[in-house]
């Protein structure tokens, strides 16, 4: 938080990630809402669910275009422009006669929007570099992973309410939407003279050499990942982790307090709520509270601390006691969790150099979106098979958490973490 109030540039490159988070994250909410009031909704909300993670699965291509672009200040205001302006078409094809062709196309303009969005997010990756210091890069990644986790509860829940209040007026939705894609693009253009300044520093704007082919470019992208130990190791864990906490995001905990009513504190729907909140809470405090006891952690201490506690988690779950207990670990483990998403973040910023950092940062998030779906239906699966699967499936879970737990303790002692490793870019900057 330091860096906000210290760092014009990098306060701008929040408050427009605020309102494109304000954006996204009211009219991912509303969309369902609108995909469920139509003749055929169950295949539109199937639809609805299901194109929110493009953008992801095909991160690593856009981190690519991103990194190949020469006037990223340009491109981080038109992309929300543009985003600006497909929401105002948005809202004027949502107030006509519901068929699956019109449906379709609103589809289209939400997908293209969620890619922009993941687009100009990744054109703001290498600025980082220049504009925060190394030792405040932590706090500030935190700071932004805070923000973002805090915008999808507050405003997914506002978007809910907001659009009964306006009595499903989904066409006046969309242009509140659209005026937050604007407010995005004005606030970078406020601060056009500082990002013009750092432009001409990376390393797209000063070779004169072809641009590398896609394809190629991944390859070339993905051999120097693979030489740095640190980052093969934070793919690895965070594929692995992923996996775990997919399962219990995606229904495993969901399933459980379903079918075991001690667990329930009043009825079942508070229960769920309580474990959500407890998550999303631990997570937010994680990013937002820098200097604590995990301050000097190492990364892999920290995937082992947080397996233990999963560990603990699944015995909870399986003797079938409280809520209360669950609650607390959930909390903890949300907290954890908050420290390794912006200590990876801070590595890949400092390791990755800057015309190679979209595409990597694409990597990640690509490895991270396999893990998802492979967690969720393999612990699902084993929790529908008999009647004891949901027991079994919590066996599966505390075994693969102890055996990432052993795996972390021995990359802790086989993998060099210090900053000697950190010798990609130093990067004493001066706050603009």
């Amino acid at each position: 938080m330091h860096s906000y109030f210290r760092s014009k540039g990098y306060r701008a490159l929040m408050n427009a990630a605020i309102f494109n988070g304000i954006g996204n994250s009211l009219f991912n909410i509303v969309f369902i809402i609108y995909a469920g009031s139509l003749s055929f909704k169950t295949l539109a909300v199937s639809l609805a669910s299901f194109v929110v993670y493009i953008p992801e699965i095909i991160n690593v291509f856009l981190g690519y275009y991103a990194d190949n672009t020469h006037h990223k200040y340009k491109w981080m205001v038109t992309s929300r422009l543009i985003q600006f302006g497909l929401f105002i078409l948005l809202a004027f094809l949502i107030g006509m006669h519901e068929s699956l062709f019109i449906f379709g196309i609103l589809l289209l303009i939400n997908v293209a929007s969620d890619c922009l969005g993941t687009f100009a997010g990744t054109l703001e990756l290498p600025y980082f570099r220049h504009l925060i210091p190394d030792m405040e890069l932590n706090g500030a990644m935190g700071f932004e992973n805070a923000t973002q986790t805090t915008l999808q509860i507050v405003f997914q829940g506002l978007g809910a309410v907001a659009i009964v209040w306006m009595n499903y007026n989904y066409g006046l939705f969309g242009l509140i939407n659209a005026a937050t894609f604007l407010i995005a693009a004005l606030i970078i253009w406020t601060r056009r003279s500082i990002f013009r300044e750092i432009d001409p520093q990376f390393k797209v704007n000063q070779s004169v050499e072809k641009k590398e082919p896609i394809f190629s470019s991944m390859l070339t992208t993905g051999k120097f990942m693979w030489t740095k130990k640190i980052i093969v190791l934070l793919m690895g864990f965070g594929l692995m982790m992923n996996t775990f906490f997919s399962a219990l995001d995606g229904g495993l905990v969901n399933v459980t307090l379903l079918h075991n009513q001690q667990l329930w504190f009043g009825n079942y729907g508070t229960s769920v709520a309580i474990v959500n909140i407890s998550m999303s809470v631990g997570i937010v405090l994680g990013s937002l509270i820098q200097n604590d006891f995990l301050v000097h952690t190492k990364f892999t201490t920290m995937v082992a601390y947080l397996s233990l506690i999963m560990i603990g988690l699944g015995a909870c779950f399986i003797s079938g006691g409280s809520i209360w207990p669950i609650a607390v670990l959930i909390f903890i483990s949300g907290y954890v969790l908050g420290k390794l998403n912006p200590r990876a973040s801070s590595m890949f910023i400092k390791l990755i150099p800057d015309d190679r950092l979209g595409a990597s940062m694409g990597f990640l998030n690509m490895a991270l979106m396999i893990g998802a779906p492979i967690g969720s239906a393999f612990f699902l699966t084993i929790a529908n098979i008999s009647q004891n699967g949901i027991v079994i499936s919590w066996i599966v879970f505390v075994t693969g958490m102890l055996l990432t737990g052993i795996a972390a303790v021995i990359a802790r002692l086989k993998v060099d973490e210090s900053d000697e490793e950190m010798d990609g870019n130093p990067n004493e900057v001066e706050p603009k």
